[in-house]
């Protein structure tokens, strides 16, 4: 039965002549109560509290039944103090219940009940107040009613439970672990009762085993905390108030899960359940900030994806406005939103962003008394944010100060703490940035590591925060070598290498982290063996660190930090004269983002002939990735829904893979290919291979019927390398007069340098020649930074160099190379010419009509694309149609994201993503007559991230791109020299041959101005 206003109230008016009236209002009490737990309808509460009040003020002093009464009525004003958070309701509660107190005597049957409901109140007061003696006195409370329940009695297991509960409350305070373990103690004897309403005693324990995992690490309680708190969820309607709280209780502990064990299933259901908690509260519940809260902390988990973190920030945010000032969880709320800007700082290196986190990190440590446990997380969290700061501006006082009150954090944190290592590992990071960046003290050195290696020390061997303590334990090894070597030796990496290996739970970008820094300790040491072992293993995990479900944005980003590994990895392979598995692991370790793309573009025809079953549902899998994240106006970026769609389609395209691969012929299907594999494939000319690591560098020249030839580069060091590109960069991009003469003085000096140290060693060692007296063709594939380089242009002036010596192509990778030879040459010539003279906002391009207009008039084959008719939607139309394009306009190129570089049309910018997705199977040719159209970001090198890549990953066999800003004059006289050194047939199997001619030509015109003729770059077989 259920309850109304009106039928309360005709049941009240009927009885108001009774004697007996008190107990029918004592009733109504009691049943809108009941009703209100049930549904959660706030304004039964109004009932109750109203109908109980006329209760007691109808029962006189000294009435046997007064003190049932009180204790009705402060029961349901707790109740509405828990859903309104209005703390006159509590006062009021804790006064009746008071009053009920009193007036039981030892052996009342309902002195318990009061007992229970008067220390639960209290409870809830420190809970919203703080205050010690509140707590003190819900303990004493608890416990005399239990000790005043004898076994048996239907209420015991509550009494219990309520008593666990402020127990719990208690260890939150003050950290005192004899309290948790009393508290679950309490807690299963109270499960163990049987009882009509389980699910609060269930999420009590849930949560008290979560704490006690927390804490102690063993993952036994944390199983019982899922177990107990998955039958809380699941014995309680949708309807019930407690719904969210239980729903947020179990997805903090699945939260808990993946932090312990790295397995990224628990953060998604942690996420799913949390954001489940937040939809089930009303909007005005004083609980719905700490479910945002939980949230906003989960989406922080969860790496790679940016829209994670906003979402985060805006959540955190939410939990924090609806926080009041002087409620104790409110520092916990803005130590998190800290925290999460300051992640999110991280990710864009905004500078409001870092700002933020540092205000809101302080105000989260003055809002925490000094002797409040979490205090000390607070001030280590401060410590970091200091450090970000420091390396974003260099001032020195962000150092000391963030080591001041990291030893601080670290001097409040017990021993046995779960976060001693965090917070050792973050005071070593300020030490480690002081010693390379201020003083270069050796004590600040031997700080960082002793307190690195006490974090190591400190941290279970499967714990998955190991390999990031790992990590930088071995960034201060690196940096003792280079400072006086005490103390570094074989013996100290092999124990580093070994803690790695059992770290398999830590996410796989610590791992490649670890693996990183380990492989450079192992070279450092001559230890070349373990090198290859550690960097093979960091370079295999990759693929891992930018999941395949992300937006490219993300995935860009993920793999941006991991820059400079595979080039490790080539180098430790040849200190082992190993080139062949130097080649595989480069293959493995670079253009990942493009092989993913080529992966769901291969030709079926084969697996359609043999596996029609199985090929038709792998073509329709594919289709479903193959759609954009977003549509063409929005960031190439994944959102948390988008995430999880994708995430269900990979492992939809994984199953069919594995069946796949289960039949004969396929058991390789769309695996990596080996260097066997690919070899045979590499006829018409030599392949390349350059790689620069810290310890050697090296070429391996490649070919379709010989063994790998190593070449050692003894002449090329990689700090040289790192100059170099630097200054190439800022010369490249430098457009006044004094940035056009040092571009001049900048390149000259480079070519020379790059033939030097480079070309020329190559070149003089594999007496390269045809026998026909033609050139040779080389394809160039320089890893890391080397891949900024016109290799083809080396030499120096008025000297013979590259261009005299082979005809030169670049490839991200040999797989690319081989991807490109399999596709048919086109058999017509559909020309697609665009040509932008003025581009809002940029400036005009003034000889870009007329090159645009001479190609045009021989090719018309298609519309002209110029100025307002080029725009990104028409451009994306054409496309299809053409088999050549022709791109004479602006090019923006952000090296920060190089997923938003791109081609400026009229109305904006036709990007990388829009680009690549095209599936253009006749796509011949496309001649990219725009600034920088193959130039990567320096942090993205190895994923080949330019314009140029995208139109060849769009289907065109051949690209001529640029890797530097042209004058506009040149570039159309380049333009015009190329087509006409080009055979008027479909195919433009001669471009690299046409492009060497015209280089050399404007070269005859320029011979001192590199600058101008040494730009554009051939792209395919």
């Amino acid at each position: 039965m259920s309850f109304d206003e009106p039928s309360g109230h005709i049941v009240a008016t009927a009885f108001a002549a009774y004697p007996d009236r008190a107990i029918h209002l004592a009733n109504l009490c009691i049943a809108y109560s009941s009703q209100y737990e049930r549904n959660g309808v706030a304004i039964d509460l109004d009932y109750a509290i109203s109908y109980g009040a006329q209760a007691v003020a109808a029962t006189p002093i000294g009435h046997p039944h007064r003190a049932i009464y009180l204790n009705n009525l402060g029961h349901a004003c707790r109740l509405r103090f828990e859903r309104a958070g209005v703390a006159a309701d509590l006062h009021h509660a804790i006064a009746v219940l008071d009053q009920a107190v009193a007036i039981t005597t030892a052996g009342h049957p309902y002195r318990s009940a009061a007992l229970s409901n008067l220390g639960l109140a209290y409870q809830r007061r420190f809970e919203r107040a703080g205050a010690m003696a509140d707590l003190d006195n819900a303990i004493g409370l608890g416990q005399l009613a239990v000790d005043t329940t004898p076994p048996g009695h239907p209420y015991r297991a509550k009494y219990l439970s309520n008593l666990g509960l402020a127990q719990l409350w208690r260890f939150e305070r003050t950290a005192v672990t004899t309290d948790l373990d009393s508290a679950i103690v309490l807690l299963e004897q109270a499960v163990a009762i049987d009882h009509p309403n389980p699910a609060p005693i269930l999420s009590n324990l849930g949560i008290a085993c979560q704490r006690r995992f927390e804490r102690a690490g063993v993952t036994t309680d944390l199983d019982r905390a899922i177990e107990v708190l998955t039958e809380a969820v699941d014995t309680t309607s949708t309807e019930h108030p407690h719904c969210a709280m239980y729903l947020s209780n179990l997805g903090i502990t699945y939260q808990s899960r993946f932090q312990r064990t790295g397995v990224t299933a628990d953060l998604d259901r942690a996420i799913s359940t949390l954001g489940q908690a937040v939809a089930a509260a009303p909007a005005d519940h004083p609980d719905r900030a700490m479910y945002l809260a939980n949230l906003g902390i989960a989406h922080r988990l969860r790496a790679g994806l940016a829209t994670d973190l906003d979402h985060a920030v805006d959540v955190l945010k939410k939990a924090v406005s609806a926080t009041p000032a002087d409620h104790p969880n409110r520092a916990r709320h803005l130590g998190n939103l800290g925290i999460t800007y300051l992640s999110r700082f991280e990710r864009t290196g905004a500078a409001a962003d870092l700002d933020h986190a540092i205000d809101i990190a302080e105000q989260a440590v003055v809002a925490t008394p000094t002797d409040d446990p979490n205090r000390a997380m607070y001030l280590s969290n401060l410590s970091i944010a200091h450090c970000s700061r420091f390396e974003r501006t260099g001032e020195a006082t962000d150092l000391d100060y963030a080591i001041h009150i990291g030893q601080q954090a670290l001097d409040a944190t017990p021993t046995d703490h779960p976060n001693l290592a965090r917070h050792l590992s973050n005071l070593g990071t300020a030490y480690r940035l002081r010693f390379v960046h201020v003083t270069e003290a050796t004590s600040d050195l031997d700080h960082a590591i002793d307190t690195a290696g006490q974090a190591v020390d400190a941290t279970p061997a499967d714990h998955p925060n190991r390999a990031t303590y790992l990590a930088n334990l071995g960034i201060g090894y690196l940096l003792r070598l280079g400072s006086d070597r005490r103390g570094v030796d074989r013996m100290n990496v092999s124990i580093l290498a070994t803690g790695l290996a059992t770290a398999g739970s830590a996410p796989p970008a610590d791992q490649v982290r670890a693996g990183h820094v380990i492989g450079l300790l192992a070279q450092a040491v001559n230890d070349h063996a373990l090198a290859v072992e550690v960097l093979d293993a960091a370079v295999a995990l990759v693929p891992l660190v930018a999941p395949r479900e992300l937006g490219w944005e993300d995935k860009e980003y993920s793999l941006g930090l991991h820059y400079g590994l595979v080039s490790e990895a080539v180098a430790a392979h040849c200190a082992i004269d190993d080139p062949t598995g130097a080649v595989e692991v480069a293959e493995l370790g670079r253009g990942l983002l493009l092989a993913a793309q080529l992966d769901v573009r291969t030709d079926l025809t084969d697996l359609d002939k043999a596996l029609p079953h199985l090929a038709a549902p792998l073509r329709q899998a594919r289709e479903l990735l193959n759609t954009p994240h977003a549509t063409a106006d929005q960031l190439p970026m994944s959102s948390p829904g988008q995430n999880d769609d994708r995430k269900r389609q990979w492992a939809e395209h994984d199953e069919l893979l594995t069946q796949i691969r289960q039949h004969r012929g396929f058991d390789r299907f769309l695996l990596a290919p080996r260097w066997t594999d690919l070899q045979p494939k590499l006829t018409g000319g030599t392949v390349i291979m350059i790689s620069s690591g810290q310890q050697r560098s090296d070429a391996i020249v490649l070919t379709h019927n010989t063994a790998p030839l190593l070449i050692r580069l003894p002449d090329l060091a990689r700090s040289d390398v790192d100059t170099h590109a630097q200054a190439f960069l800022e010369a490249s991009y430098d457009d006044g007069l004094a940035g056009i003469l040092r571009r001049q003085r900048i390149i000259s000096e480079t070519l020379a340098w790059l033939w030097d140290t480079i070309v020329y060693p190559i070149l003089s060692a594999t007496l390269l020649h045809n026998s026909d007296g033609s050139l040779p063709r080389v394809w160039w594939q320089p890893t890391g930074l080397l891949g900024l380089f016109p290799l083809h242009a080396a030499g120096h002036p008025g000297k013979p160099g590259a261009l005299d010596t082979v005809i030169s192509s670049y490839i991200p990778t040999l797989r690319a190379l081989t991807h490109s030879r399999t596709r048919p040459p086109a058999t017509a010539r559909r020309q697609l010419t665009v040509a932008l003279h003025h581009t809002p906002g940029l400036r005009d391009l003034t000889g870009t009509v007329a090159e645009a207009t001479t190609l045009h008039t021989q090719h018309p084959d298609m519309p002209l694309l110029l100025n307002e008719t080029a725009s990104t939607d028409r451009v994306l139309a054409a496309l299809p149609g053409s088999t050549w394009a022709h791109f004479s306009c602006h090019a923006g190129i952000d090296f920060t994201v190089p997923s938003r570089s791109g081609l400026h049309l009229h109305d904006g910018i036709l990007a990388l993503p829009q680009i690549s997705r095209l599936q253009l199977p006749h796509a011949e040719l496309a001649y990219l007559s725009a600034c920088s159209t193959a130039h990567r970001g320096s942090r993205h090198v190895d994923e080949s991230l330019h314009p140029a890549s995208a139109f060849q990953l769009a289907g065109f066999r051949h690209v001529i791109a640029s890797l530097w800003p042209l004058a506009d004059h040149i570039a159309a006289t380049a333009a015009t020299t190329f087509y006409q050194h080009l055979p008027s047939t479909p195919t433009a199997d001669h471009a690299a041959t046409a492009l060497h001619r015209t280089t050399c030509a404007l070269r005859t015109q320029h011979p001192s101005r590199p600058d101008l003729w040494a730009a554009l770059i051939h792209s395919g077989p």
